[in-house]
C-alpha cells in the first residue's frame, strides 16, 4: 500500500492532474474532503460526458443513448474513483503531515 500511496501521490503533486482547477487543491497536510472531491467530480465528469457524447455521436454510436446519461453517470463514477484512489493516498499522507498539538505539560504539585 505504501508503494501506491507514493505513486498516487506523486501524481497529486503535479499541477497538471488539477489544472484548471488548482484552487480546489488543499496544502499537502490538509486532508481531500468529501466536498472537495465530489467537486472535482463533478467539474471534470460533466465535461467527460458531454465529450463521450461528442465521439459517440462522431463515431455514430449515439442511437439509444441519452444526452444526460454521461455527463450524468460520469460524476459519480469519477467521485468513487477518486474517494478510493486519489483522496485516499492523500488523506494518508496528510494524516502523518498534519501538525499534532502540543502535549499538556502536567502541572506542578507545588
Amino acid at each position: 500500500m505504501d508503494d501506491f500511496e507514493q505513486l498516487a501521490n506523486r501524481v497529486n503533486d503535479t499541477d497538471l492532474q488539477w489544472w484548471p482547477f488548482l484552487f480546489l487543491r488543499p496544502e499537502p497536510h490538509c486532508k481531500l474532503s468529501r466536498a472537495r472531491v465530489f467537486a472535482l467530480a463533478a467539474l471534470y465528469g460533466v465535461f467527460g460526458g458531454m465529450l463521450a457524447n461528442a465521439l459517440l455521436s462522431l463515431t455514430g454510436h449515439s442511437r439509444g443513448v441519452h444526452l444526460a446519461v454521461l455527463p450524468a453517470a460520469a460524476p459519480m463514477v469519477l467521485f468513487v474513483t477518486f474517494r478510493w484512489t486519489s483522496a485516499w493516498a492523500w488523506n494518508r499522507r496528510a494524516d502523518r503531515l498534519a501538525p499534532t498539538p502540543y502535549a499538556q505539560k502536567p502541572r506542578d504539585a507545588g
